[in-house]
């Protein structure tokens, strides 16, 4: 047991009960302490006192949690060790460690920047609040006091401000906690007057001037940040994606604008920053800027005889470079190709020559092999390390390691270079090993990389699965299989491979198949049609591609129509169609015709039926001509047309009756001055002949055959509806008021003649021609008075 009272920062009392002594005095106590969270138990101290129940244990961590338990040992051996106790964790202390400072740089002409690495968690003995700068002046003739800076952020670096200029300081450092501060760091001194550039160069530009130099030029900081007089530039250069294997320093102490970088490598990307510096240090680097190299290519120009020693200089070159081909300006073309003997030519003819050493690119950085089956196989390269120019094309040679049916056969392909880095081979033998060569071109050809690589399945690889069969639904085929030997590994996932009969060459159709399938259904676009084909499968596992199956039944990729696309279905359904537009117009005209036939006998029957009555349309006066009384009502008017000398001509429209008023008083001088109107009403007045008396009968049959309906408030029959039907169509149709205006005056000067011609000739109409209206309304007048 520890109470909490005796816990110190290094120490702890703890306190125990003695147990039984087992018929055996305890000769002494066993303490041991667990560090949590830490859970392995270590002996603090094996000689504690048989005599004492409580211990002091010492040199324990400040701010630590432990764990403690106690055994007895007698003269027949040691007790089981007491429960643990309850953790406990000691007090905090005053940390141990100062932190390390790792720079003071001025920052300006009056501060300086400090940067520092705290000490370790278990040296701060307690939680960190934060950390003391002291900085005081140095003065030769004696030492002030420090000014503290205290600093309660976790950062790891700070500015000292408001520093006097051109003067040196002593700067130190400590950590401090709850408890207090801990000890001081080792002093370092600055300088405080100038103070390092706090912008980089502006505008970095590079200039690619031949194959192995690069002109880097730049504008200096901004005034402003450059802090004092810069002294000069240092530029960092290094070959793209390589900067930790070819990084290189060059220092001007001169403040110029460029500088020229030689020895480079040709055709290569280099990436270039610069960075100023002043009395106080290093400023800030620019951003990386990217240049390359010119195509590498040497000149070398031969202006009188050389000397043996100039000669065999440059035939070391030559040998230096490692130079496959020289161009030589000014020899024939048979010595191209031959860098010593065109170099010795030149030198025997002893003038100006102009010589161009063409280095050659690396050698591919790998080559690679995938999907290799027993005759095809993958292979894939990568771009050289050091073009030394651009590459115009790669150079790919194979050949069998042993001779295949008596015959060893070499392949040569060239690739372009802008194509894709790999190629497939169709043509190989069944389990022979070849050797692929493979370089890169600029001007020249570069050095090789080859491999070998055997066809056919490795060891491990899957069997060959069951011989596959195909059934065929219009342009689609299904392959069938059985699953064969997965080999030393699950089978991931199948293959199918295709060739056409008459070729012999296989080649991958479909790669990823399940591996669960065993049949596989696709379209024979990928086919040339009308090519009959063979089909196997491939099993895949971890270890590679297996054995192929036997190959299936040859089919011909030949698209078979299906019956929706055949000409004879097309006409079928054409007739079809056409058949069924013509029993829709019969049906159509069939209809139409017997709804005609019903209208017209249903207009027979409503006009025998519209017989006016005396109190709707007509008073007689007593030995007068009938006096016919139009009131005011909307004048209805019916659009028809009669056939005349062959042509269709209109015919004058019916007025209703209840728009118009007449009287015979007024026939012979008012009709020629009538405007109709919806309001206006003409009164016909009883005739002073004796001999024109009509029956009221009579003058009703003359109303109806007319088409007018009674006045008043009669309900309207079946002619009146379709009259004023057809006014309602006319005036969709687009007849406006003028329009009907003209049709009531037609209608009203052929009721005057009308009118007229029977009070002079008592009801015969041989004294004039008549129009058919005319002729209508007399033929019904006649009836009328007969």
């Amino acid at each position: 047991m520890v109470p909490q009272r005796d816990v110190r920062a290094r120490q702890v009392l703890l306190s125990w009960e003695p147990g039984s002594d087992g018929l055996s005095p305890v000769r002494y106590y066993t303490v041991q302490q667990r560090e949590l969270p830490e859970s392995n138990w270590t002996v603090h101290s094996a000689s504690v006192s048989h005599e004492a129940s409580s211990y002091f244990v010492s040199r324990l961590k400040p701010f630590t949690s432990y764990q403690f338990r106690v055994k007895a040992t007698n003269d027949i051996g040691d007790s089981e060790y007491s429960e643990q106790s309850e953790a406990i964790t000691t007090l905090q202390d005053a940390p141990d460690e100062a932190p390390a400072i790792l720079s003071v740089t001025p920052h300006t002409t009056t501060s300086v920047l400090i940067r520092w690495q705290p000490p370790a968690e278990e040296k701060i003995n307690g939680i960190l609040l934060g950390f003391r700068i002291r900085y005081r002046e140095l003065l030769y003739d004696r030492l002030r006091s420090y000014s503290a800076h205290a600093l309660n952020s976790m950062s790891t670096w700070a500015e000292l401000t408001e520093l006097s200029k051109h003067k040196r300081y002593e700067i130190r450092m400590s950590v401090y906690n709850a408890v207090g501060e801990g000890p001081t760091s080792a002093p370092q001194e600055v300088f405080v007057g100038e103070a390092v550039p706090t912008a980089p160069p502006q505008n970095v530009a590079i200039q690619s001037a031949t194959a192995t130099q690069l002109d880097v030029t730049w504008d200096p900081p901004p005034v402003d940040a450059q802090n004092g007089d810069i002294q000069g530039y240092k530029v960092y250069f290094w070959e793209f994606q390589r900067k930790n294997e070819t990084e290189r320093l060059r220092t001007l102490f001169m403040p110029e604008g460029g500088v020229k970088l030689k020895n480079l490598t040709g055709y290569t990307t280099y990436m270039i920053s610069v960075a100023p510096f002043n009395a106080a240090g290093d400023g800030p680097r620019s951003p990386p800027t990217r240049g390359r190299t010119q195509q590498a290519a040497f000149r070398l120009t031969i202006r009188q005889r050389p000397s043996a020693a100039r000669l065999k200089k440059a035939l070391w070159l030559v040998n230096r470079l490692c130079l496959r081909r020289l161009i030589l300006h000014g020899l024939p073309r048979t010595h191209v190709g031959r860098p010593r003997k065109n170099l010795q030519l030149a030198a025997m003819r002893a003038k100006l020559i102009n010589l161009c050493f063409v280095p050659a690119p690396s050698a591919p950085s790998f080559i690679h092999f995938s999907e290799l089956t027993t005759t095809s196989v993958n292979v894939s390269w990568g771009e050289p390390a050091f073009p030394n120019g651009i590459i115009e094309g790669f150079r790919l040679v194979y050949e069998p390691c042993t001779p295949v049916e008596g015959v060893s056969k070499t392949v040569t392909v060239d690739v372009k270079g802008s194509g894709p880095l790999w190629l497939k081979l169709r043509d190989l033998a069944d389990g022979i090993t070849y050797n692929f060569r493979i370089r890169a071109k600029t001007f020249i050809h570069g050095p090789e990389v080859e491999a070998n690589i055997t066809t056919g399945p490795g060891e491990g690889a899957p069997g060959p699965p069951g011989e596959p069969f195909i059934t065929r639904y219009g342009s689609a085929l299904t392959l069938h299989w059985t699953s064969g030997d997965p080999g030393r590994a699950p089978i991931t996932r199948y293959v199918i491979e295709a060739r056409p009969s008459d070729e012999g060459l296989w080649d991958i159709l479909i790669k990823d198949i399940p591996r669960e399938a065993t049949l596989h259904t696709f379209n024979m676009d990928n086919l040339k049609q009308g090519v009959s084909y063979d089909f196997r499968v491939i099993g895949v596992n971890d270890y590679g591609y297996g054995s192929p199956s036997l190959p299936s039944p040859s089919i011909s990729a030949q698209k078979v129509a299906p019956f929706y696309e055949e000409w004879w279905f097309l006409v079928v359904v054409a007739l079809v169609g056409l058949i069924f537009i013509l029993l829709l117009v019969f049906i159509l005209i069939i209809r139409g015709q017997s709804k005609k036939y019903a209208k017209k006998s249903e207009s027979g029957n409503n006009s025998n039926c519209n017989a006016l009555t005396h109190g709707d349309m007509v008073s007689l006066d007593e030995g007068r001509f009938p006096a016919l009384e139009l009131n005011n009502r909307r004048l209805s008017v019916k659009n028809s047309f009669c056939r005349k000398n062959g042509v269709y001509t209109r015919s004058p429209p019916r007025p209703s009756p209840g728009s118009l008023h007449y009287s015979d008083e007024d026939v012979s001088t008012k009709y020629n001055d009538l405007i109709p109107a919806e309001s206006s009403s003409l009164t016909e007045k009883p005739s002073e002949i004796s001999d024109s008396q009509a029956s009221v009968t009579s003058a009703e049959r003359l109303l109806a055959s007319a088409n007018i309906a009674s006045p008043g408030g009669g309900a309207p029959g079946p002619h009146e509806e379709e009259e004023e039907e057809e006014e309602e169509e006319g005036e969709e149709e687009g007849e406006g008021p003028t329009d009907r205006a003209t049709d009531r005056a037609a209608l009203c000067a052929t009721v005057r003649r009308t009118l007229e011609r029977y009070k002079r000739h008592g009801g015969s109409s041989s004294c004039c021609p008549e129009s058919p209206a005319e002729t209508n309304l007399n033929r019904h007048l006649r009836i009328s008075f007969s």
